[in-house]
């Protein structure tokens, strides 16, 4: 899959043999048509709308975004039109498939975003090849790539590098659908500026104002959260480790790894429930090879 993760990874481990261009787009055009036929809002996504906004460069995969509420709906369209389907996860993603090529059907990006009316007033026709087809608007895009980024996904922060470089990008409102990431999305900016590409300054200022105000809150992203367990478990002395993932599951902080003595797994708990006061940590590290009982605790 192209653009997303699983809640935590977001990314779906299945595998389809690559196919060749010529059933690549002919599926792609019958994509098309089937979403456009079902008369439900969609916008295609991940490499295709990246090269149809950015630049230009191979998918073999297509991600389709719908709102939550027309999932299923979607899915029976494709069904319907003799796609192989599956509910692949009820929080994010159902698939079809036909002559080897995946259809991803979107209903819940990383951070939270799904396809809303601001989100769907943005969205324009495009071109993929031959083909015209829906896609988020630049700016979307380019939030979604900036937070799904990672070392194994590097292609994300080029495709969105790419649409800067478009000079289209409509920056207050970049600054409103930036919120569930607003760090992420700034230091993209700023690496986007030293490659000479014009962004400006007051865009990333606010970014990371916004940033600020959203660490200091009641409502603090899932992902600043992780940022401070872990840095706790890197910095605390009984602790000191790196190697450790930390995660957000419906408001519960998960720790899981390997530690090398139980007096090191409990004290792994301890450090995180320090630095995230009131928040319930589940430990579900292991000792060596073995793998150890929960340990929950909660700070005041």
């Amino acid at each position: 899959m192209d653009d997303q993760d699983h809640p935590h990874e977001r990314e779906w481990t299945g595998t389809l043999p690559e196919v060749d261009e010529e059933t690549f787009l002919r599926v792609l055009g019958d994509a098309i048509r089937v979403a456009g036929g079902s008369g439900l809002p969609h916008a295609f996504m991940g490499g295709i709308a990246s090269t149809a906004l950015g630049r230009a460069r191979w998918t073999h995969d297509i991600d389709l975004c719908v709102r939550p509420q027309d999932a299923r709906a979607m899915l029976a369209a494709f069904a319907d039109a003799g796609y192989d389907t599956e509910e692949t996860d009820q929080t994010w993603l159902y698939k079809a498939t036909r002559d080897g090529v995946l259809v991803d059907v979107i209903f819940e990006s990383t951070g939270g975003i799904v396809l809303d009316d601001e989100m769907l007033s943005r969205v324009r026709m495009a071109s993929f090849g031959n083909l015209r087809l829906n896609v988020l608007g630049p700016e979307d895009l380019l939030v979604i790539k900036a937070i799904v980024h990672r070392e194994h996904r590097q292609r994300h922060w080029f495709d969105a590098l790419a649409l800067v470089e478009t000079g289209e990008l409509d920056w207050p409102y970049l600054l409103r659908r930036a919120a569930p990431s607003p760090r992420r999305v700034a230091s993209l900016l700023l690496y986007a500026q030293t490659d000479g590409l014009r962004v400006p300054d007051w865009v990333v200022e606010a970014l990371l104002d916004q940033a600020r105000e959203q660490e200091t809150g009641a409502d603090v992203p899932d992902e600043y959260l992780v940022a401070h367990a872990s840095e706790a478990l890197a910095t605390d002395p009984r602790t000191a480790e790196l190697e450790l993932d930390v995660s957000i599951d419906g408001g519960e902080v998960v720790i899981t790894g390997t530690v090398a003595t139980p007096e090191r797994q409990t004290a792994v708990g301890v450090a995180v429930a320090k630095a995230l006061p009131g928040r319930e940590v589940r430990n579900l590290t292991a000792v060596g090879d073995e793998a150890a009982d929960p340990f929950v605790e909660t700070l005041p």
